[in-house]
């Protein structure tokens, strides 16, 4: 029986507040050894959303720790029921606290093994794929321009430039999860993963992101550019990336 090697990993993630927020409540998640890798992003405008983003990357790593060494299973099977023990987790903290009543954060994670990514999300977080030099957006965006786009309305709509565009259809902790993105998708040489919050990709359009990845000799370059980027634009919310390339 032959066994397919897998591929080295290397990785670097970090978090900027930005120039306009007062507290960063975004959350990232790097383990090397887990070949985890995740951004959250509690939703502003509710309660306690650093305590939201924080307590989903907690319990996403603690329940893929532990569902590893007890069955060595990683499969998009897996990474559901994974997002879902999570959303339960954060649901039941803010009900558990006055003060965190009604909180929520988005989730964008990756589980790599061997070839495959297993993508988990929930939320505008975003994840991308940079595959010989070519960019693709790999998550949906639970928003309401999200939605409508997938239901074939023209961006031109006037839907699309209105404030409520970015309004989140779907996130962690104020409500039992509805339906959220879990899907397998291949690993190759030389590919880059960048997950990233909603403060970066609102500061830089995906070509110019593709271009900082192309031109970055290291993970941590990439990331720290794009940051930068993201608070020379106006940093008008926090910003974080994760960002995994294979070798």
């Amino acid at each position: 029986m032959t066994t397919t090697k897998e591929l080295r990993l290397i990785s670097y993630g970090s978090t900027s507040i930005g120039r306009v927020r007062p507290i960063n409540e975004d959350a990232f998640l790097r383990d090397d050894h887990l070949r985890l890798y995740a951004v959250a992003d509690g939703v502003g405008g509710q309660p306690a959303g650093e305590v939201a983003s924080a307590t989903a990357l907690r319990e996403l790593a603690k329940f893929l720790k532990f569902y590893s060494a007890a069955a060595g299973d990683r499969s998009v099977a897996t990474m559901l029921m994974a997002v879902r023990k999570v959303a339960d987790a954060v649901l039941e903290h803010g009900q558990s606290d006055v003060r965190y009543r009604g909180m929520a954060t988005t989730l964008t994670a990756c589980w790599i093994t061997q070839h495959r990514v297993i993508l988990g999300h929930v939320g505008d977080s975003q994840g991308f794929l940079l595959r010989a030099g070519k960019i693709k957006q790999i998550t949906v965006d639970h928003t309401v321009a999200g939605e409508l786009i997938n239901r074939g309305v023209s961006a031109q709509h006037p839907m699309m430039k209105s404030a409520l565009s970015h309004m989140l259809t779907q996130s962690l902790g104020p409500e039992p999860l509805n339906n959220p993105q879990v899907c397998e998708i291949e690993l190759k040489h030389q590919d880059i993963l960048l997950l990233c919050s909603d403060g970066l990709t609102r500061e830089t359009a995906p070509a110019e992101v593709a271009n900082v990845l192309r031109q970055s000799p290291a993970p941590e370059q990439a990331v720290e550019e794009l940051l930068r980027l993201a608070n020379e634009r106006g940093g008008h919310d926090n910003a974080t990336a994760v960002l995994v390339k294979a070798l």
